[in-house]
């Protein structure tokens, strides 16, 4: 008798099976992960972009009609006010020569809000890292000279955020120049009708709407009981995505500062006795000190008291600050040996500009020293990656460079400097730049690794990164402890608007 043939399938030709379906899916999975990252970094780029262009795009518009002495502008948090001419009723292409209206600019990192007086601020980004307004510091004689130079607004523009789904921080930076025009013909004594005519730019930026909006002030609870309702709970739930942002924000920060490398370790003291590594230790108490202020979710205490938390983050980036001066005069002095140490301090304008130039210089070579250190920590796999795709981080004196051609271009589109003066101008400014370049290349850090105190290195290092996660802290819980005062402002309104209810009827 013949069997009939089985068709079947054994147990080895499952596992085999098995392996290759893996196999396959884990590759078709790895593609797809890999493919999904480098979409969510181009997004995220991308996103980073086109605020930095909004964000200047209105800056310049605002600057350019800003009337003359009214620019004012502060660090840590950034603010920038001025008052601005608005635009003409009948001719929006125009600027009105009789009504101004006053702009505030306020950076609370990483949320950068735009406001005009009596309307509510609008936030421009929620991903800035860092605004640098400068102006030349000039002297008598060049101010007499040079009205386009004291007229003139750098606005250096850092990008910052987190790409969804991954632990990858892609940045971007942008920077422009402006000219207060008002200011400039007020500096020449020219017919100053010019700056009325520039509005066009202006009226298409002010009338597009923000993307959301926020409060730099506290609310106050007798200008909120004249809302409804309905405005009250909308108010109340913006307040509430300010303390979720902060409290996330928070987070990232404090985990940031707790992987900060100070250069003291518990041993130091074990073997070597109580004042081992003081400089580490010093600033490691510190570190420990930053990382402890916590802010609760209500009932924190008065402003100016002492005792909220973002006051606490300012005294210690404040102490920060002083620890940091407190070594630069010694690094400073190190990394120009043997090259001209300029003052700071010195009466003679020429003198103290070049020393500014001097440790602007320094500051960006100990930058780049710190990028060049995590690049070099980088694995070789991740620092070819990036590579490939442009993405390493750019040293400061790359980001600064700008050619002959670039600057020319610049000073010409300004529309506000004589065909005959361009060339005396664009011939400055490559002077001025080439003096920096020229200290950066003199500037000497290779004694830091190779100095017998690295201890002390270490710890400059790290006041640096602690110094700039203190300001990011101090800003958060700002953000944080406003929202808590404005949901107690919101409530107090309710209340009053209860009382006035019971006491008509």
């Amino acid at each position: 008798m013949k069997l009939k043939g089985k068709s079947g399938v054994t147990l080895v030709e499952l596992m085999v099976a098995a392996a290759l379906a893996s196999l396959v899916l884990g590759s078709a999975m790895g593609i797809w992960s890999y493919s999904r990252r480098n979409l969510a970094r181009t997004a995220t780029r991308q996103m980073l972009q086109q605020d930095a262009t909004r964000i200047l795009t209105q800056l310049k518009a605002d600057l350019k009609a800003a009337k003359s002495e009214t620019f004012k502008a502060s660090e840590n948090p950034m603010t920038l006010e001025f008052t601005r001419y608005v635009v003409d009723q009948n001719d929006n292409t125009k600027l009105s020569a009789e009504k101004t209206e006053q702009i505030r600019y306020q950076l609370t990192k990483p949320i950068l809000r735009r406001a005009v007086a009596g309307k509510a601020a609008k936030t421009m980004s929620n991903s800035v890292e860092n605004i640098i307004i400068s102006r030349k510091a000039l002297s008598e004689t060049q101010k007499e000279t040079d009205a386009y130079l004291e007229a003139r607004v750098d606005i250096a523009l850092e990008m910052g955020n987190t790409v969804p789904g991954a632990k990858i921080e892609e940045r971007y930076s942008q920077h422009t120049s402006v000219v207060i025009r008002d200011e400039f013909y007020s500096l020449v004594n020219k017919d100053r009708q010019e700056i009325f005519e520039v509005a066009k730019e202006v009226a298409q930026e002010i009338s597009k709407p923000g993307d959301s909006q926020f409060f730099n002030d506290q609310l106050d609870a007798d200008s909120l009981k004249s809302l409804t309702d309905e405005q009250l709970t909308d108010l109340d739930k913006t307040q509430e995505t300010n303390l979720k942002d902060a409290k996330k924000g928070i987070e990232e920060i404090n985990s940031r500062i707790s992987d900060v490398d100070t250069g003291k370790k518990w041993w130091q003291g074990f073997f070597f006795g109580l004042g081992a590594n003081e400089e580490g230790a010093e600033v490691k108490e510190l570190r420990d000190k930053l990382e402890d202020i916590e802010c609760p979710d209500k009932d924190i205490p008065a402003k100016g008291s002492g005792d909220r938390a973002s006051e606490k983050a300012k005294k210690i980036a404040d102490e920060l600050d002083e620890k940091i001066k407190e070594l630069d005069k010694e690094f400073i002095t190190e990394a120009f040996k043997g090259q001209t140490l300029y003052d700071v301090e010195s009466t003679n304008d020429e003198e103290k500009k070049k020393a500014e130039q001097q440790r602007r210089a320094y500051d960006m070579k100990v930058m780049d020293r710190q990028i060049e250190k995590a690049v070099a920590q980088m694995s070789e796999e991740d620092r070819k990656k990036a590579e490939e795709a442009n993405e390493l981080p750019k040293k400061m004196i790359d980001q600064f460079n700008r050619s002959e051609e670039e600057i020319r271009k610049e000073i010409e589109s300004s529309g506000i400097v004589a065909a005959s003066e361009i060339d005396a101008m664009v011939a400055k400014e490559v002077a001025e730049a080439n003096f920096l370049k020229s200290q950066y290349n003199s500037c000497d850090l290779t004694w830091m690794d190779s100095s017998d105190d690295q201890n002390k290195i270490k710890a400059y290092d790290a006041a640096k990164q602690l110094k700039n996660l203190a300001d990011s802290k101090k800003e958060t819980l700002t953000l944080k402890e406003m929202a808590i005062d404005n949901k107690a402002e919101i409530a107090r309104a309710r209340e009053l608007k209860k009382e006035s209810l019971t006491s008509e009827s």
